[in-house]
């Protein structure tokens, strides 16, 4: 499965969404999801972030101050994500794993002044799905990510409820395949007359023989039946000069 981030909301001071600590940002993603795709999808937000010049710190208990690397190995992503899931023990939610975590400018810890402050909040889109967004329930402006058969996969929350986004919900498109280009029959025209010509350069062009035979002028009419339409001056002179290696003797 493949993600794609769109920004839902920005971060704020605690009595703007809906309690808790200021700024941070709070994703859930459903528990019964393969280990790969909730890696894969956290994933994709942090790139997203480090393209702003951010990176995420953890905060809750065992995982306070650590950072999420995108270029670690599986493993060791596996083993951080397990841990801040772990240490998200002060709000159990049945069915969904946890992740509390902020967007500092790189060089900056999430203490430093202005340093995750109005941050955007991005959530990870499912190609073919949709993401649905509204404020409330102790939860401040979120988003929840649903998959292209309407399952809500992923929630993202603790936005500020004064900065909601314009759409209240959006469809996310689905990802162009990329395809080998086709060729044109031009092209499969013209590797024809290549083809041609270097038939006639080995074959007739390279005959050890001084005088040509019925076969081999039999061969020259045929090839200009082929390769006339084409109007290719390269192969019409070809065709017309004596071979070059006329001078081969038996």
């Amino acid at each position: 499965m493949s993600y794609i981030p769109f920004r839902s909301g920005f971060t704020g001071p605690a009595a703007k969404i809906g309690g808790s600590t200021d700024y941070h940002i709070d994703l859930k993603a459903r528990s019964n999801l393969p280990i790969a795709e909730q890696v894969k999808a956290f994933d994709t937000l942090v790139k997203q972030y480090q393209s702003h010049g951010r990176e995420v710190e953890f905060s809750n208990a065992n995982v306070s101050g650590m950072r999420w690397n995108p270029a670690a190995s599986f493993d060791d992503k596996v083993k951080l994500y397990n841990q801040a899931v772990s240490a998200h023990s002060h709000s159990m939610h049945p069915g969904w794993n946890s992740l509390d975590f902020y967007v500092p400018f790189k060089g900056k810890d999430r203490f430093a002044k202005g340093a995750v402050e109005g941050a955007s909040i991005y959530a990870p889109g499912i190609p073919g799905g949709k993401i649905r967004r509204a404020s409330g329930g102790g939860y401040g402006y979120y988003s929840e990510v649903l998959d292209p058969k309407g399952q809500v996969t992923f929630k993202v929350g603790h936005g500020d409820i004064s900065r909601p986004e314009e759409k209240a919900e959006l469809d996310v498109p689905q990802l162009e395949q990329q395809s080998l280009p086709v060729e044109s029959n031009q092209s499969n025209e013209n590797a024809l007359a290549n083809s041609m010509l270097q038939m006639y350069l080995m074959g007739l062009g390279v005959s050890k023989q001084k005088q040509e035979t019925p076969t081999d002028r039999m061969k020259t009419q045929l090839l200009g039946q082929i390769l006339a339409p084409k109007g290719n001056p390269l192969i019409a002179r070809y065709l017309s000069e004596e071979s070059p290696y006329s001078f081969l003797e038996t």
